[in-house]
């Protein structure tokens, strides 16, 4: 669920990592202090070593903590920022003095939950709007603290892009349904029921409100798979503890070992599969729709052995199993691949340059955790 804000003095402005653009990736600020835990219920972040000032005029719980190098980290806007044009750092900074800003329309306008941030590498070509721990259940719901889908809708309506990326339902299906199976005992969906549920409020989301807003003014929208789960089962109780706290009524969750439904990696898969393919025929249905999903990129042959299907090593947190994201460096070709308005970028990737950001990502998050379990700092 979203951020907050804090003034911070940005340095200067991150580039494209795709040809055309001459600089190099960005310096990297301070990472901004995580934010406020609220009287909501249960939030999708790990629980905040400290306060800090709210950015919205409402106060939702924190959000899943997506750690990025600091080059990359989102710093806090300034109190007179409107929520609802929150983007990517980049947005927020003034232009480098060696690579002029480019005054170019962006070739996507890309809206999401903390997984759309790896379109955040191709900088001003797409302009990232991240909506931290938003859910899909959550766009059509008119008692949403967060608010994302009339904020989404709006910023449509003022901007009219051409084309337009959503990607959500993957927090749904890997953080929300754990939550909901410690949280809520035997009373808890089943797999199915649970995903069925995100179809069923994620369509009707995008059936009143993107659907007839894409007819009337023309625009394309690219409608994002969820992405299969990346985290063992071994580690899932320690990835839960990571991005589910209490909330203030000091609800107790139940250990994930006396959940009342199976939450195994083969249980995990089938949910995205299933979620995924019903998605795939609701785009079919509508000409102003087209479904993204680069999952037969992502996996292993492991379906055809018999065995589940695993994301590749080279897409996962070698340092902290419990991330529950993509890496974004070696997936961003895959992306930008997938969604048309991108692909011509896919062979002007600088993959030079996309090496040495995984490695600089690596090493801090190895140093991340390493504090972390040592007890001197806090990690995502």
């Amino acid at each position: 669920m979203p951020p907050s804000p804090v003034h911070t003095t940005p340095p200067h402005t991150p580039h494209p990592l795709a040809e055309g653009t001459t600089c190099a990736p960005p310096p990297r600020p301070a990472s901004p202090p995580p934010s406020p835990v609220s009287q909501d219920p249960p939030s999708l972040a790990a629980a905040p070593p400290r306060p800090a000032p709210p950015v919205e005029p409402f106060s939702p719980p924190p959000s899943p903590v997506l750690y990025r190098p600091p080059h990359l980290r989102q710093p806090p806007l300034p109190p007179t920022h409107d929520p609802s044009s929150s983007t990517l750092p980049w947005r927020t900074r003034p232009p480098s003095p060696t690579t002029p800003r480019s005054t170019a329309r962006p070739l996507l306008e890309a809206h999401g939950d903390s997984f759309v941030s790896v379109f955040g590498l191709l900088g001003f070509k797409v302009k990232v709007f991240k909506y931290s721990g938003a859910s899909a259940r959550g766009l059509n719901s008119s008692t949403s603290k967060l608010g994302v889908g009339p904020q989404l809708v709006a910023r449509l309506e003022a901007e009219r892009p051409p084309h337009v990326l959503l990607q959500f339902a993957t927090v749904d299906l890997a953080i929300n349904y754990l939550w909901q199976l410690k949280a809520r005992g035997a009373a808890a969906s089943s797999p199915d029921a649970w995903t069925d549920k995100v179809v069923a409020d994620y369509t009707a989301f995008l059936a009143s409100r993107i659907v007839p807003l894409a007819s009337r003014e023309r625009l394309k929208v690219y409608v994002v798979a969820a992405c299969p789960p990346v985290v063992e089962d071994r580690y899932l109780e320690a990835m839960a503890d990571k991005y589910l706290f209490k909330a203030a009524d000091a609800r107790t969750l139940l250990p994930l070992s006396s959940a009342s439904h199976p939450h195994d990696l083969d249980t995990r898969s089938r949910m995205v599969r299933r979620f995924n393919a019903a998605l795939d025929a609701f785009c079919a249905e509508h000409e102003c729709l087209s479904f993204v999903d680069i999952t037969e990129e992502l996996v292993t042959s492991g379906a055809e052995e018999g065995q589940t299907p695993r994301v590749r090593e080279e897409y996962v947190d070698r340092v902290d199993p419990t991330n529950v994201h993509l890496l974004w460096e070696p997936t961003l070709s895959l992306w930008v691949r997938a969604v048309a308005p991108l692909a011509h970028l896919a062979a002007s990737l600088d993959a030079e340059r996309l090496g040495r950001s995984a490695e600089e990502y690596e090493r801090e998050k190895r140093e991340r955790v390493e504090r972390r379990g040592s007890g001197s700092g806090a990690g995502a």
